[in-house]
């Protein structure tokens, strides 16, 4: 992040200050208390509940297939025989932008609160009724140190649960980083689907409707192709605890005086990068543990 864009307030960094310096071991955390028990059993002490948050505008789209949007999926034919399916480059760059700026901000905390590791992280993710053109994302987490390793300056976040990333350092697995991606797009109807819905007997019939199952299928895998691309500038072996969120918005649309509906979809992944240690080899340079949750406010 450059400029600035990720620095804490000034208050939040004087806290963390502050709280590097205290000798007394008090601290707060948003640990279960099996979370808790894991991370003493694993050698790590909690310092203090992190947090990183941004709340973003979105942009004006141009509307899709006139030259604003990026095809997906379909032909520029005229002859709309079956849907097309288009990336949203505005909307889909907020979300990853904010995403990235919550992230780094909870990092830059833990990173100021001296510690080796961010556990037990939950994101939030919101959109609000009084602010249609306003995103936000929101991460909490808490901050511990190492009594074991000497681990490295920058914290490494997962979206594994405590129990999970035991069993992954149990087995010589050390996670190297969250790794995600967001894709926003629009499915635009093609005759032959508006056909099937738009007759009387169609519309009673049990039926698929192929433009909007490519659609859906489409805006995952752009979102799953972002992800794969920031696991392999980890390096990463692969990718576990995978979580898929997926919200969709009709449009109604009129041709020739027949009305039939377009998708609006918003596709999110979330998944932790992670590498095989060497046989016999239990230590990486840097490594955390986070317990990832998603939920739409």
């Amino acid at each position: 992040m450059s400029d600035g864009e990720a620095t804490i307030p000034p208050a939040a960094a004087a806290r963390l200050d502050e709280l590097r310096q205290r000798t007394d071991g008090f601290f707060t955390s948003n640990l279960s208390v099996n979370e808790f028990l894991l991370s003493r059993e694993a050698a790590f002490r909690p310092i203090s509940q992190v947090m990183g948050s941004c709340i973003y505008h979105v942009g004006w789209q141009q509307a899709p297939g006139f030259g604003g949007s990026s095809l997906l999926y379909g032909s520029r034919s005229n002859v709309y025989e079956t849907g097309r399916t288009f990336e949203l480059e505005t909307p889909t760059e907020a979300w990853n932008t904010a995403r990235e700026r919550a992230i780094a901000r909870l990092q830059e905390e833990a990173v100021r609160a001296g510690a080796d590791a961010v556990v037990g992280v939950r994101i939030e993710r919101g959109q609000y009724s009084w602010g249609r053109d306003l995103i936000e994302f929101v991460a909490t987490g808490t901050a511990v140190r190492s009594e074991r390793y000497g681990l490295g300056d920058e914290p490494v976040l997962s979206n594994l649960s405590g129990q999970d990333f035991a069993k992954l350092v149990a087995i010589g697995w050390w996670p190297v980083g969250l790794v995600a991606g967001s894709t926003v797009a629009y499915v635009m109807t093609g005759w032959r689907q508006r056909g099937r819905v738009g007759s009387l007997i169609g519309s009673l019939r049990n039926q698929e409707l192929p433009d909007f199952t490519r659609g859906v299928t489409v805006a995952r895998l752009g979102s799953l192709k972002r992800m794969e691309r920031e696991a392999h500038a980890l390096h990463a072996h692969g990718v576990v605890g995978l979580q898929l969120d997926q919200r969709q918005e009709t449009r109604d649309r009129d041709y020739g005086g027949v009305p039939y509906t377009d998708l609006w979809l918003t596709t999110h992944v979330l998944g932790t990068a992670i590498v095989e240690l060497e046989s016999g080899d239990r230590k990486l340079e840097t490594y955390s543990a986070i317990s990832l949750s998603e939920e739409t406010r």
